[in-house]
């Protein structure tokens, strides 16, 4: 606690009042000054640090439409980490997000999420067809091949 508080202030100048709103302002203001020159050092820091990390990772480099396991540790408790599993899965590599991140979805209908390299290992064991390939499949594509096939089934019945 500032001393001025506690011992209170000199009466010499103008009315005590209007001296401890100045000053309740001054701290104010450089309190708030500090604390956003304190936000944005932190800031540089983590960028830095974040920086550097990803320079290091030395891991291996996926693709989109590649099945991957996802490294996921959950600590329950009686139960030792050697016996847990660690990682989830599989999930599909749905995009790439350079350098270092990727994003990951476990089905369609599920939420896709970023993740790091470093948390990823390949799966080898046989996975299903990616639901990507059917997003890309262009509009006109899918209309022409409907029509094409309304106009068989309509020759063969006769119309």
């Amino acid at each position: 606690m500032p001393i001025d508080l506690v011992m209170g202030f000199p009466i010499d100048k103008g009315a005590a009042s209007t001296k401890i709103n100045e000053y309740i302002a001054e701290i104010e203001r450089k309190s708030s000054s500090a604390y956003r020159l304190a936000r944005e050092h932190l800031r540089a820091n983590a960028e830095r640090r974040k920086t550097a990390y990803d320079i290091r990772c030395k891991g291996t480099r996926f693709s989109v439409e590649e099945w991957v396991w996802y490294w996921y540790p959950r600590r329950y408790r009686s139960k030792s980490i050697k016996w847990q599993q660690c990682y989830t899965g599989p999930y599909l590599i749905v995009r790439l997000i350079e350098p270092v991140n990727c994003v990951l979805q476990h089905s369609s209908k599920s939420r896709p999420f970023v993740v790091h390299f470093e948390k990823l290992k390949k799966c080898y064991a046989p996975m299903p067809v990616s639901w990507l390939q059917e997003e890309r499949t262009p509009l006109v594509e899918i209309v022409f091949r409907d029509y094409i096939k309304t106009c068989a089934s309509s020759q063969k019945n006769g119309r």
